[in-house]
């Protein structure tokens, strides 16, 4: 199901704070009139209000976003439906990859492995560049967590040399504090997502949700976050808590 409007958001947030119209716009420095406007859906606020609006309210982001799908048609800002901005403008990432490991978590060698076979006619120039951009990433982005959902068996169906080197890698994040590992145990079918699924959760408080697929990036509309973030929910239930997750890992060297 898709958020309410913008002008029910509102609504429900006033009602929450205990506030009655009157004393809302007061707080606003705008008067009564308008409010009564805006929750009957008859004029929407400037973006400057609109924001001030989720402040005083405590709406965490939801106003804003509501208001933006509500003038724009589009929950995201512009540059939140760009990978690399969403990264740098999200503090938590939930990953659930039904086949690899997440390409944030790749160790060089399994790196190098995927773009050769991704793009065969590639130089070891451009390997190098492809290899240096996706593991240095998170180290690019110290704010965010990541909690990451993938089979066993994309570590375990390794080489041996690959495995190893992609096992001391996953633990070396783990240790860092930073990621959090939850293995799908072998055995088990992750019946969802079928592509791999990132949800960030940005500092704003919003919500942006990506697929991965090979030929490009989808950028998901608020009106599927609920269902998709089911789909992760299950996915992280049908998984190995982090510290048995761990075990399994040591196991593999």
């Amino acid at each position: 199901m898709s958020d309410p409007p913008f002008r029910d958001l509102v609504t429900t947030f006033r009602e929450l704070q205990g506030l009655t119209q009157e004393q809302l716009a007061a707080r606003l420095g705008c008067s009564a009139a308008s409010v009564s406007r805006w929750v009957n859906g008859q004029s929407l606020p400037h973006r400057p209000i609109a924001e001030k609006l989720d402040k005083e309210l405590g709406a965490n982001g939801k106003l804003v976003a509501a208001w933006r799908q509500a003038t724009t048609g589009q929950a995201l800002p512009e540059w939140a439906r760009d990978l690399a901005a969403i990264e740098r403008a999200a503090r938590q990432l939930t990953i659930v990859a039904p086949a690899l490991v997440p390409g944030l978590l790749q160790c060089p060698e399994v790196a190098r492995g995927v773009f050769r076979t991704a793009h065969p006619l590639a130089s070891v120039k451009e390997l190098d560049r492809l290899v240096a951009l996706r593991t240095g990433r998170l180290e690019e982005l110290p704010e965010l967590e990541v909690t990451a959902v993938f089979p066993v068996a994309a570590v375990s169906g390794l080489p041996g040399a690959l495995r190893r080197a992609q096992v001391s890698y996953l633990i070396e994040w783990i240790e860092t504090g930073r990621v959090a590992v939850h293995l799908v145990p072998e055995g088990t079918t992750l019946l969802g997502p079928s592509a791999p699924l990132m949800l960030f959760r940005l500092e704003s408080g919003e919500l942006a949700v990506v697929s991965d697929h090979a030929d490009g990036n989808v950028f998901h509309e608020d009106g599927t976050h609920d269902r998709l973030s089911s789909q992760a929910t299950t996915a992280l239930a049908a998984s190995l808590p982090l510290a048995l997750s761990l075990d399994v890992l040591r196991k593999l060297t």
